[in-house]
């Protein structure tokens, strides 16, 4: 099985392919930062425009809209009902108002604020997770002095959800060619639910396993100088991209506290 086949990555050759993954991981860190600190909902609402336009550069803008919207659809929903119509402000001012449900000015200026920064944080690391190539990630995370059990335990946070997807769709159609009806009344669809998760759960224990025996007999827990079959670039240009987004949150934090 590939790594395309176990993770969100896209194959490509755009920049951001070919970026230093930890390039990726801090400046997707460091807008999350910004836009968490600053106040103004222009901050949040910029950066997500150039975090689109470059989800298009990359040519990986099916998958992550397709991500993003699911969700980012049902938060926005209840973030709105909640913010906006049930937490009634004491001196607020109606935005709108249809039949007797009140939109409060106030709530949902809030509720567009939270929106925009959790859009920001959720497309700045689809953004990352799309274009990192995991074995890049682990080997340039290591470059950088990260243990090799914490850079795998990382790597592989970002695989396991696709992974237990994949093996979840391929247990529901078993089960459904052997007779398994999942798309009957409610009831019947709880009782293919318990009956997916048992055979889930024992081959997720499974794979587990094979993979600690795998890691082992390839020498993981190893120390010494390690070789890797190619090297992950960190060009000086990166190095400062990386200084400027910590130069970033800094400012952001101070004019936080000034203003």
């Amino acid at each position: 099985m590939s790594e395309s086949d176990t993770s969100i990555y896209q194959p490509g050759e755009s920049i951001l392919h070919r970026m230093n993954p930890v390039t990726g991981i801090v400046l997707a860190t460091c807008l999350s930062l910004v836009v968490f600190i600053v106040e103004s909902y222009y901050v949040p609402l910029t950066l997500l425009l150039v975090l689109l336009a470059f989800v298009f550069v990359a040519r990986v803008h099916g998958l992550v809209l397709k991500l993003y919207a699911a969700v980012a659809v049902p938060f926005a929903f209840f973030l709105l009902l909640i913010q906006g119509i049930l937490l009634t402000p004491t001196d607020g001012t109606p935005l709108v108002t249809l039949w007797s449900v009140t939109v409060w000015e106030s709530g949902f200026e809030q509720a567009r604020l939270i929106f925009l920064r959790i859009s920001v944080l959720i497309v700045a690391f689809l953004l990352f997770a799309t274009t990192a190539q995991p074995q890049r990630l682990r080997i340039a995370l290591m470059d950088k002095g990260v243990p090799s059990k914490l850079a795998y335990v990382f790597i592989a946070s970002l695989q396991i959800i696709p992974e237990i997807r994949d093996r979840a769709a391929a247990i529901s159609d078993a089960q459904q060619a052997r007779g398994l009806n999942t798309e009957a009344d409610v009831r019947t669809r709880i009782t293919s639910i318990v009956a997916l998760l048992a055979p889930l759960l024992i081959s997720t224990l499974i794979v587990a396993n094979t993979r600690a025996l795998a890691l082992n007999a390839r020498g993981f827990q190893a120390t010494g100088p390690r070789t890797y079959l190619y090297d992950v670039p960190d060009p000086t240009g990166e190095r400062v991209l990386r200084y400027l987004g910590g130069v970033a949150v800094l400012g952001a934090v101070v004019w936080r506290v000034l203003v």
